[in-house]
């Protein structure tokens, strides 16, 4: 079938995907040892505004256009689709597991809470210079916090596997953009 993928397509996503996970794990480490130790919150946010842009826009791009030069020859919509969704999922779960076992079993408690102290701490004095008001401040730091409490809840099903689903339900959108742009052959009916 014209619309099937191959065995070797399919775990050239998988492998792809894993790559990108693998990344995303890494820049997630880089952000919360960032964190801690920034000195400014603009230096903070510029950060970690990059290393996201990087983890979750460039590298899947990047890795998108390398699988279309290994496996799309004739890559319609349909075929550009399902590789990238699959490459997408497995960089998904490979991130979101690889980061929740970082943070909840691998790093040491007090880096965490240095990290989230901190963070809190730089966005105080940035919005105190802008002139917020108590209230302002307030919401951000119980937006924060609730991170903070997410950050160091207990690994279990209900705090791991929706977030996965989500990012997968929302990565599909882009799953479709990506196809748009990196098909390489239209099919008229």
């Amino acid at each position: 079938m014209v619309n099937q993928l191959t065995k070797e397509e399919k775990k050239d996503s998988l492998v792809y995907g894993a790559i990108s996970g693998v990344l995303s794990i890494i820049f997630s480490i880089i952000a919360i040892h960032h964190s801690r130790m920034a000195d400014s919150y603009s230096a903070l946010y510029m950060v970690s505004t990059t290393l996201k842009v990087i983890g979750t826009v460039l590298i899947p791009i990047g890795l998108v256009y390398l699988l279309k030069r290994r496996n799309g020859i004739d890559w319609t919509f349909s075929r550009a689709l399902k590789s990238i969704y699959i490459f997408l999922a497995a960089s998904i779960v490979v991130s979101s597991i690889g980061i929740m076992v970082y943070q909840k079993v691998i790093l040491d408690k007090t880096v965490l809470e240095e990290s989230y102290q901190n963070l809190m701490n730089l966005k105080i004095v940035e919005m105190e210079n802008r002139g917020a008001t108590d209230d302002e401040i307030d919401q951000q730091m119980e937006i924060i916090e609730q991170d903070r409490t997410f950050a160091f809840s207990e690994l279990s099903f209900r705090n791991s596997v929706p977030p996965i689903f989500i990012s997968l339900l929302v990565n599909f959108v882009f799953a479709m953009v990506l196809a748009l742009l990196f098909r390489t052959k239209v099919v008229k009916k």
